[in-house]
Order: structure tokens, then C-alpha cells, then sequence
């Protein structure tokens, strides 16, 4: 994976919402301070402004908080949650009827409630400021209401915007008591601006090791956010994502043909005020570029675009069911460092597939070479039938097992990303191949033939034979734990299954060498320890040559890994 494209809330953020600011024509008050608090409660009642956004908060709102064994749960959206949290401390006491609503849509971004508030009924509005700004023609300011005038307001949006807060705006209008639905038409006319909510959803501390750990994966994140342009920004710098002081909106997108986006995208890493149809195009646009592209989503409408990505990433706990089903992968915890934790074990598991491959092909063509070439100088067979499926199902698999739990190497996350066209047969694994083939089939027969000229018995040579193979085994079965690079580093006490795979086949192999039904089973017989110190004189030459080999290598080819 080369680019990740992610959403804000919830995985690079806490989802964590807490109301900071409330922004009116007239005040900025900070809910933060506890100095204030008391004094902010007492203007409720007295301040126009201050009392709408309150009963914004509490009426325009599908949330619920409740407390669960002295902890906090919140039903619904974390945002209304946070508003209703803030509401709720206001002491403010109403009678009040809901009579219809329009649900939150990010088509349209915002949320409308119909409600009777004693004995008047009103439309509350909230929802992203850019919008609401549009549908507005009055404000509130010293508790009359006045001629809507957008500069001022644009000016507190950006000065929030850029302390990384989260608006929301809160607008309202009293209607005919016989009004008794609510529709979109409604709410295109007469609104009044009371104010603007800032809500804070702090980064995780993980995700800015995450989003670190990424770039130096050479895997570039982009962030793709419903938020203000400057929210957007702010966060992106925090968490440390790159080619933010650039950011575009959902209109500069639509804006770009395909073919501009597709130049764009790749030098642009922060997107704000998208909908889902901004992201498959982005999606898309990412893709031309020859990238292999990761999306997170955790909406219905976020499938199309999860669907198009080469990895689509849903979120397990507040995605919907349509958006997993969409998805190659679920988070479980709804949190970006798990993609860089999947990451790192995806190029872990592929590092120790290369190194299985690299460690099987050899061993088992020299077990082959040992047969062929034994048949074609029409000489005696090395090994029986028996012998040799002994060594391929158990001495092969139990040390190849070995290498599938291989910590991923230091340098394994700063490494970009593969080629996904390149070959995991490289040339060099052909070579590597070719080569440690002949090496142990030729020491194998080296050993036979010395034997052989002693005068040593064929159940001794077969059984110092076996022995050979599989010291030679069990040393280049080390030499493996790195293609390239010296084999022997700290990380071999870390896999603990290498060291009970080396000891299941210790015994095995004294079965083998000292056990009488083994000798019945397999023809094999005691040797003694002059042959087991020629078997690992034999191991020892594999390891030794390889190293010579991955050493010259490095220096004269200078491969990739």
C-alpha cells in the first residue's frame, strides 16, 4: 500500500468531542474555564443569543448521554453528544414537544428539528457553517434581531478554524403553531443566526506515531474530512501529515476535471468539506497515478469508494454493515495505528514467505540432484525411498516452520513500498537457488565418497548422509533469516519457535541415529561421533560459503533488500 486515505474523526482523532467555544455576534465565551462558568449560566436567561444555542443544542439533537455504572456512554453521535453536555450544564428548564425533524445527510450537511417550546414552536437548525451561512438572512446580536452581515462571522470561522476546533453553526425562526411537518423549504427562508459552536476532538497520541511510522514506510497519508479547510489544516499539522498548507475543499474538487485532479492528488494531502462522491473520485484520480491506494469509511455511502480502493478499510465499530461488507479489511478498534500495525505484519509475513521460499526450493532440489544425478552415473541411490521422505516431511517442514514467525527486520518499515509486479522469484533467488542446490547435494556426495572409501558400511553412510543434510539444513535454514544481510543478530533469541523447531528436530535425529525401531523403520544405524563432527563440518561449510556469498553480493550488486 503507497498512499492511505483516511478520515478524521475517530481514527486519526479520539472522538472525543467537547465544546470549547461558543461563538456569538456579540461574545466569545470559553466553556473551558471554570472562572467563567458560573457567570456563562447566568446570562442564559438574560442573553438571547446564549439561550438559542443552548436549546439548539438540546432540541436539534438525536444523542443521547447516559451513565452506565459511574461511566459515560453516549448514544448516537459523539459531536450532539458533546453539545448536549455542554446544554445540560446551562440550567436551562422548558417545556418542550418535538414535531418533526430532517435527520443529519451529508448531502446536505446539517440537522432540522420542528418543536413546540412553551407554547411557541420553532425550527432549529445546526450544521457546517459554510452551508448555514448560505441559508441565513438574519443574526441575533444584543438580544434584537438584525440584517444578517457574513464578513464578521467568515473571521470567527477562521480564527477557531485554525485552533484546530470543529464548527458548527446554530440558526433558528418561530413558526405558525398549526405548522405540523418539516421539509427543506422550510428552512430556505427567514433563518436567524444565533451563533457558532467549537467542539474539540483531540489527535491520538498513537495515531502521530502512526502517521510517522507511515511516512517513514514511504506510505503517504491523506486525510479526507467532512470539517472546515482550516480544522482540517490544523489537525493535519498536528498529527504530522504532509502537503497540508494546501488543503482543498469539496468545491475546488468539483471544480478539477479528472485529468487536473489526477496531477493534483498526488502533491496535495489534506481534503476538506468532501462528500462520498469527492472520495471515490479521489480514489480514482490517486489510482492513475500508478498507486496502490488504502480508504477508510465507515458510512453507507462511503462503499462506492471503499469498493474502488485496492484495500478498502471499514470501521468495526461505528461503520455500518454495508460499508464491511464493501471492505477487505475491518478495524476492529476504529484507530489508524491498526493499519500501520497491519502493515507492518503484512510485509512481515510476505519478508518470511521470500525467506521459506528461498530456504525450501534449495534443500529440496539438492535431495532431488542427490537422486538424478545418482541414477544417471548409474551408481547406487545415496538414500532410500524412506530416508529421503523422511527428510522432506520432517526435517524440511520442521525447520521452514521455523521461519514463518521471523520478527519483521529494523529496517523493514523504512523500506517504501514493494512493486506489487515484482517477481518473488528474483533472478538472485534463481541464483541462490541454483547454486546452494548443488553446494549441499555436492558436499552430500563428498561425504558419501569419502566414506565409501573407507570401507564404511551403507546403513552408516546413509545415516552420516542424513545427518550431513540436515546439519546443512539447519545451517542454511539460519543463513535465511536474512536474504541478504548477515544472518546471526539479536533478533534470533526473539523467535522462540526457531529454537523449539532446532530442538523437535535434535530429537527426531537422535531417534533417528539411536533409537532400534527408527533403525527398523528408516535402515539407518548408530555413528559414531567422528561421523556426527564431519556431518557439522559439512553444515558449517554451507553457512560459511553463503555468508561469503550474501556478502559479496551487497557489496558489488547492492540489491534492494
Amino acid at each position: 500500500m503507497e498512499v492511505i486515505c483516511s478520515d478524521k474523526t475517530g481514527t486519526l482523532t479520539k472522538n472525543e468531542m467537547s465544546v470549547v467555544a461558543v461563538i456569538t455576534a456579540d461574545d466569545l465565551f470559553d466553556t473551558t474555564d471554570p472562572n467563567e462558568h458560573d457567570n456563562q449560566i447566568n446570562q442564559t436567561s438574560s442573553n438571547q443569543a446564549l439561550t438559542k444555542m443552548v436549546e439548539t443544542a438540546l432540541y436539534c439533537n438525536d444523542t443521547k448521554v447516559t451513565y452506565k455504572g459511574g461511566v459515560r456512554e453516549i448514544i448516537g453521535n459523539p459531536t450532539e453528544g458533546a453539545l448536549l453536555d455542554w446544554a445540560n450544564q446551562m440550567a436551562l428548564t422548558e417545556n418542550v414537544k418535538e414535531i418533526s425533524k430532517l435527520p443529519f445527510d451529508s448531502a446536505y450537511k446539517y440537522m432540522a428539528t420542528l418543536v413546540d417550546v412553551e407554547d411557541k414552536r420553532y425550527i432549529y437548525l445546526k450544521g457546517a457553517p459554510d452551508v448555514l451561512l448560505d441559508l441565513v438572512e438574519k443574526e441575533v446580536s444584543h438580544n434584537q434581531v438584525k440584517v444578517f452581515d457574513e464578513s464578521p462571522w467568515n473571521e470567527k470561522i477562521a480564527t477557531n478554524a485554525k485552533l484546530g476546533q470543529r464548527l458548527l453553526a446554530a440558526a433558528y425562526k418561530e413558526v405558525s403553531n398549526t405548522k405540523e411537518t418539516l421539509t427543506h423549504e422550510d428552512i430556505s427562508s427567514d433563518m436567524i443566526l444565533v451563533g457558532l459552536f467549537g467542539i474539540i476532538d483531540p489527535p491520538k497520541k498513537e495515531a502521530i506515531e502512526a502517521v510517522r511510522v507511515s511516512r517513514q514506510a514511504g506510505i503517504s497519508v491523506k486525510m479526507i474530512t467532512g470539517d472546515h479547510k482550516d480544522t482540517a489544516m490544523a489537525i493535519a499539522k498536528d498529527i504530522g501529515i504532509e502537503n497540508y498548507a494546501d488543503a482543498l475543499v469539496g468545491k475546488d474538487i468539483e471544480a478539477l476535471s479528472d485529468e487536473e485532479l489526477e496531477k493534483v492528488v498526488m502533491s496535495t494531502d489534506v481534503y476538506a468539506r468532501t462528500t462520498p462522491e469527492h472520495k471515490l473520485r479521489l480514489v480514482e484520480a490517486i489510482q492513475r497515478n500508478g498507486q496502490i491506494v488504502g480508504m477508510t469509511g465507515d458510512g453507507v455511502n462511503d462503499a462506492p469508494a471503499l469498493k474502488q480502493a485496492d484495500i478498502g478499510i471499514a470501521m468495526g465499530i461505528k461503520g455500518t454493515e454495508v460499508t464491511k461488507d464493501a471492505a477487505d479489511m475491518v478495524l476492529s478498534d476504529d484507530n489508524f495505528a491498526t493499519i500501520t500495525s497491519a502493515v507492518k505484519e503484512g510485509r512481515r509475513v510476505y519478508e518470511n514467505l521470500k525467506k521459506t521460499i528461498y530456504f525450501s526450493l534449495p534443500t529440496a532440489f539438492a535431495q532431488g540432484l542427490l537422486v538424478v544425478v545418482s541414477l544417471l552415473a548409474d551408481r547406487p541411490l545415496p538414500l532410500s525411498s524412506v530416508q529421503i521422505l523422511w527428510l522432506n516431511m520432517v526435517t524440511t517442514i520442521t525447520l521452514s516452520f521455523a521461519l514463518g514467525f521471523e520478527p519483521l527486520d529494523e529496517k523493514g518499515m523504512t523500506r517504501p513500498p514493494r512493486d506489487p509486479k515484482e517477481n518473488i522469484l528474483s533472478s538472485y533467488a534463481i541464483f541462490r537457488t541454483v547454486y546452494v542446490s548443488l553446494l549441499l547435494a555436492g558436499l552430500g556426495f563428498l561425504v558419501n565418497s569419502f566414506l565409501g572409501s573407507k570401507g564404511t558400511s551403507i546403513p552408516i553412510m546413509q545415516t552420516t548422509l542424513i545427518t550431513t543434510l540436515v546439519f546443512g539444513q539447519v545451517f542454511y535454514m539460519i543463513n535465511c533469516r536474512e536474504i541478504i544481510r548477515f544472518s546471526i543478530t539479536k533478533t534470533i533469541l526473539s523467535n522462540k519457535v526457531l529454537w523449539y523447531s532446532l530442538a523437535i528436530l535434535a530429537i527426531l535425529q537422535l531417534l533417528v541415529t539411536y533409537a532400534p525401531f527408527m533403525h527398523v523403520a528408516l535402515g539407518t544405524t548408530v555413528i559414531t561421533g567422528q561421523h556426527i563432527g564431519i556431518s557439522v563440518l559439512a553444515g558449517l561449510a554451507v553457512f560459511i560459503i553463503v555468508e561469503i556469498e550474501k556478502t559479496l553480493t551487497r557489496t558489488f550488486f547492492k540489491p534492494k533488500n
